[in-house]
């Protein structure tokens, strides 16, 4: 096997951009995602779990998209629509949130828990317990119908989507594995079946990434449908966690300099760059376009920073130019105080509320 170019690397050059914060609010905000002036994320500033929103196109504004008593957690997003589960009934339900019409809408009906949503166009896939084991499950938003995807009597999990493909993890082998479903064929197939455990599958296109312990610690590996080869992206004794995959280009939280820092990896060009080393704490990154945004515990509590590229477009993989790679500064967008009520309510919320998409 040919190592990666990251294999037994400390550091790399620091990709040229600006960082920046976008929230920091007394209390947890976890699991960034982003599309275009959008970023969306998990808010347990008022003792519960909301779904929030930032949105780079209108004064850099922070919305609370939905706040009420009950969860709302992991959310997901694809152009102007939000998928999240909703513990609204008492149980996890999926519900779709469209930014321009600002209607929510209802998607699953069962008793059981749906939880794990993720959206690309419009197809909505997610992890569903109404069968006693966790299934993955389809809704079409034009057609309104709801499709079961795995039948297996194992625990499907961490699904994602691009196109027609959808992936996710599967422990059906004895350890967990990643797998594949074809909607236009209806045909499922294996990914990687090594005896050693595969997570957190992110698909974009032909390219379907993961993380990876058949070296003994996580590692980020590939699979390019087009031409059926697996390839590492990182191996290294360090870990490599939770990627994210956007305009060819891989986003990764790295063990190799302090604590995790974020990495990005272009495929077309085989540069491998530092996002972020400014904390020690940098986790769960996502990416779209020059944007890549984490988790950060830099200020004791986790926040969300963001990372914009210098330049346009998506960079090498999309064959644009970039500039010297110079380092990245640091500027906050805002900093939003918390009530006497806000605080009191993180007070008295335990940490074991803190629920995280990926583990």
């Amino acid at each position: 096997m040919v190592l990666s170019a990251c294999a037994g690397s400390a550091a790399t050059e620091p990709l040229e951009g600006d960082e920046q914060e976008i929230n920091s609010a007394i209390s947890h905000q976890i699991s960034p995602v982003v599309s275009g002036d959008y970023i969306v994320w998990q808010d347990e500033r008022d003792g519960n779990w909301d779904i929030y929103m930032y949105d780079m196109s209108v004064g850099r504004t922070e919305t609370p998209l939905f706040a009420g008593p009950k969860d709302e957690i992991e959310p997901a997003i694809s152009g102007n629509r939000i998928v999240f589960s909703d513990e609204n009934r008492g149980n996890y339900d999926i519900y779709l949130y469209d930014l321009d019409s600002k209607t929510k809408t209802q998607i699953t009906l069962d008793r059981a828990d749906q939880k794990e949503p993720a959206i690309s166009g419009d197809i909505i896939v997610w992890t569903d317990r109404r069968n006693q084991d966790t299934d993955i499950y389809m809704y079409d938003i034009t057609t309104k119908k709801e499709t079961r995807i795995t039948t297996d009597k194992a625990d499907q999990s961490q699904p994602a989507i691009s196109g027609n493909i959808i992936v996710w993890k599967d422990p059906r082998n004895g350890n967990d594995d990643i797998y594949m479903y074809d909607i236009n064929t209806g045909k499922e197939s294996p990914v990687v079946t090594d005896p050693a455990g595969q997570a957190n599958p992110v698909i974009e296109g032909n390219y379907i990434v993961w993380e990876d312990r058949r070296d003994g610690n996580l590692d980020i590996y590939m699979y390019d449908l087009s031409s059926k080869k697996e390839i590492p992206v990182c191996i290294d004794p360090s870990p490599q966690k939770t990627p994210a995959i956007s305009g060819g280009r891989i986003v990764w939280a790295d063990g190799r300099i302090k604590g995790t820092n974020i990495f990005i990896y272009d495929i077309a060009t085989g540069q491998e760059n530092t996002v972020s080393t400014a904390s020690e704490y940098e986790s769960n990154p996502a990416i779209d376009g020059n944007r890549i945004v984490w988790q950060d515990k830099r200020k004791g509590t986790m926040d969300i920073f963001m990372f914009t590229e210098e330049g346009s477009g998506t960079g090498a993989a999309a064959g644009e130019e970039t500039g010297d790679k110079t380092g990245a500064k640091e500027s906050p967008l805002g900093i939003y105080p918390a009530s006497t009520a806000v605080i009191a309510a993180y007070l008295i919320v335990t940490s074991g509320k803190n629920r995280k998409r990926k583990n």
